[in-house]
């Protein structure tokens, strides 16, 4: 493919997407419009300007998962670019019409998400007039079989019937700071692209010269806490707990049947203190359940992939697909907890946590996931009894580290911590549950309880 533009401008841009590269900045070119074959015609001239080691192509047409987890996991790492041959507007446009208000909230808040998390984010809209584009129909490609292809797809834009006052309206609302629009009249091929090109060497020399001021979020514990409302005296009898173990083993069993046939999808959390349970808790719920639909995800120290991207990709890679179940042995609440204590994460990035990590819950639990979160609880004289206890069995030593008897001298930090994140994150699509383990019998059958109850509300 010959390209439309001057081989002055392809070196000027080239050069551009190095500085970009050399500065570890992640950038998104964005095109939404309605030009349907000669717009893909146009992305595929800018694709073809850029080194192809440092350029990543995606069509949300194609995707399958809901868009704001496909956009967010195919976000180029730090020093490379990613096209998008339409994204997360096509998601908001195919939806339904009730949800446009929460999309375009949603929107925004992935922009400023991206803003925050140093991914630059350049929107281009091709505005389509059929009309006009039929005088210059003979400047566009064909296809291989020689037809003319250019008006064989007007787009999704047509096919969901989206009336050009609302894509005005879409545009309007969702132009912000983070994500500025540029609109584009599509015309001759030649002349389209060279507007692209020359718009897009303005905005790589903007990101190259503008100072990056991350935000400061308020800290907003306005959600209820359960873990107020704990009782550690509770305990279960031997004979009790393995009775109410069957039962509801047997019951989850089933519904994981149900929920395979289902549109839905299942994310446990667990965490909690060190000792406090979590792993017999898992044990007891993957008991129950057929390995072929469900998956365990323990979350060690981030690696260098995963530092490359945003906070929430490594995580987002691990949401299950409909009919499946993920369990995540600690998660992305360490945001919340370990990092800021330990200083992994800078203040900026602790404050903007719970809102990053709402709008992530929210948009999953909108689309497919039921989410439920468990605390698992235990006192602090619990805690120190169990350490000992494993320091004096040899079959249990390896279950104790160093670390977990730092992290128990910082008990009131971590307490302080853990109550601000339960009130900023328990939310009515992504709640949290507190859980007496204490009694472990007790605190096992509290979780499957809870999982029970929870299937048969949202699969009914």
């Amino acid at each position: 493919m010959d390209l439309l533009i001057s081989k002055e401008k392809a070196t000027t841009l080239t050069q551009l997407e190095h500085d970009l590269a050399d500065r570890k900045m992640a950038t998104v070119i964005l095109f939404e419009g309605e030009g349907g074959m000669a717009m893909s015609h146009i992305v595929n001239q800018i694709v073809a300007i850029f080194e192809p080691r440092n350029i990543k192509y995606h069509c949300v047409s194609n995707a399958k998962l809901p868009w704001i987890q496909y956009c967010l996991l195919n976000i180029a790492p730090k020093g490379t670019i990613s096209i998008f041959d339409r994204g997360w507007y096509t998601g908001i446009l195919s939806d339904k019409e009730s949800n446009l208000s929460h999309n375009i909230n949603l929107a925004n808040s992935f922009e400023r998400y991206l803003y925050n998390n140093g991914v630059n984010v350049i929107k281009i809209f091709l505005n389509f007039d059929e009309d006009k584009l039929k005088k210059h129909k003979k400047s566009y490609p064909v296809t291989l079989d020689g037809e003319d292809d250019v008006f064989n797809d007007l787009g999704h834009i047509k096919e969901f019937n989206v009336s050009k006052n609302k894509i005005s309206n879409l545009l309007d609302q969702t132009n912000s700071k983070y994500a500025t629009w540029d609109i584009i009249d599509m015309g001759d091929y030649k002349d389209t692209v060279k507007k692209i090109a020359d718009l897009i060497e303005f905005r790589f020399n903007d990101l190259l010269k503008m100072p990056r001021h991350p935000e400061k979020f308020d800290i907003i514990e306005a959600c209820p806490n359960p873990r107020e409302k704990l009782d550690f005296t509770k305990t279960m009898s031997k004979d009790d707990y393995e009775k109410k173990l069957a039962k509801l083993q047997k019951k989850l069993a089933e519904l994981q049947i149900k929920l395979a046939k289902s549109d839905k999808a299942m994310v446990l959390v667990f965490e909690g203190w060190d000792a406090a349970g979590k792993g017999g808790c898992i044990k007891r719920v993957t008991q129950a359940l057929n390995p072929r639909g469900y998956k365990t995800f323990p979350v060690p120290a981030p690696t260098a992939e995963e530092k490359s991207h945003t906070h929430l990709w490594r995580f987002a890679k691990s949401v299950p697909d409909p009919g499946k179940i993920a369990i995540f042995d600690r998660s992305w609440y360490g945001r919340m907890m370990v990092e800021p204590i330990e200083g992994f994460c800078s203040e900026l990035e602790y404050s903007r946590a719970a809102g990053e990590i709402n709008l992530f819950e929210s948009s999953l639990a909108k689309s497919h996931v039921i989410f439920i979160k468990f605390w698992i609880d235990i006192t602090n004289e619990e805690q120190l009894k169990r350490f000992n206890d494993r320091a004096a069995d040899p079959l249990k030593q390896w279950k104790l580290t160093d670390e977990d008897w730092r992290n128990r001298e910082k008990w009131d930090v971590y307490e302080k911590y853990v109550n601000s994140m339960v009130k900023q994150t328990n939310t009515s699509y992504a709640p949290w549950v507190a859980v007496e383990c204490v009694d472990k019998r007790y605190g096992r059958i509290k979780v499957l309880q809870t999982i029970v109850d929870t299937l048969k509300k949202e699969l009914d």
